[in-house]
Order: C-alpha cells, then structure tokens, then sequence
C-alpha cells in the first residue's frame, strides 16, 4: 500500500472518531420551534418562546434540596389575569383571584401570592419559593 492511500485511511478513520453523535446545541426545536439547549421554553401566557430567567420574575426556593439551590420564575400576561410558573418540574399556567391579602394566581396544586413586600409561592400548600419585591 503506498504512502498517500495509507495517510487517507488514518486522516479518514481519525476525522469520524471526532465526530459527535449528539445533536448540535441548538438542533432541538420543539414544536413551537423553540429551542431548550439554548434555554428557550414555549410559554402559553405569552405564545412565544421565553427564556424565563430573562423575562420573568425569580423567585428563590425556600428549602435547600440537597447541595442545590432552584429558582421558579413567573411570567405575566399583559392584562395580569394569568401567572406562568416554570419551575424545574416544567411549566404552568395559574388564574388570578383577588383576597383580602391582595391578588393571587391559583392551579391544581401551586397558588402564587403578590404580596405588598414579597412574592409567594405554594405548592401543595407549603410556602416552596418566594421573592422580594423591589420598593
């Protein structure tokens, strides 16, 4: 075999051992075309891809699972009857009531209070994250 078909061969062989079997980040679109490896999330408050931490208001959680520490984040509708919650469990999408305490935005199993000072959150009635509001 001469030189130059051998050096084909091994540039050949060593070029497809790079190559990744993954997709490419950014090749995931979902169907709304949004693109989580990029951080983008469809939210039905907006109809439009989100990234959330950018657009929403961030909300602490309240108890430490282990050495991590999540967030929650909240997008509002324009008219700010529907609360979109994106937690680590996915997302979704709370309606507004008014108590006595103020508004808050209810779901199966979370309920959001917008309190005068802080941001609530509950889930299956435990305080799970909450936020300050700026004065």
């Amino acid at each position: 075999m001469n030189r130059k078909v051998l050096f084909t061969m091994i540039l050949a062989s060593s070029l497809g051992a790079c190559a990744s079997t993954g997709p490419l980040t950014g090749a995931d679109r979902d169907k709304h075309g949004c693109i989580p490896s990029a951080g983008t999330a469809w939210s039905n408050v907006k109809q439009a891809c989100v990234q959330p931490w950018k657009e929403g208001i961030r909300l602490t959680q309240t108890a430490q699972t282990g050495s991590a520490q999540f967030a929650a984040y909240i997008i509002l509708s324009a008219d700010g009857t529907r609360a979109e919650v994106f937690t680590k469990n996915g997302s979704q999408v709370l309606v507004r009531s008014f108590t006595e305490d103020g508004p808050q935005w209810s779901g199966e199993k979370v309920l959001l209070k917008r309190l005068p000072a802080a941001w609530e959150m509950y889930e299956n009635g435990t305080l799970a994250y909450q936020a300050e509001q700026a004065q």
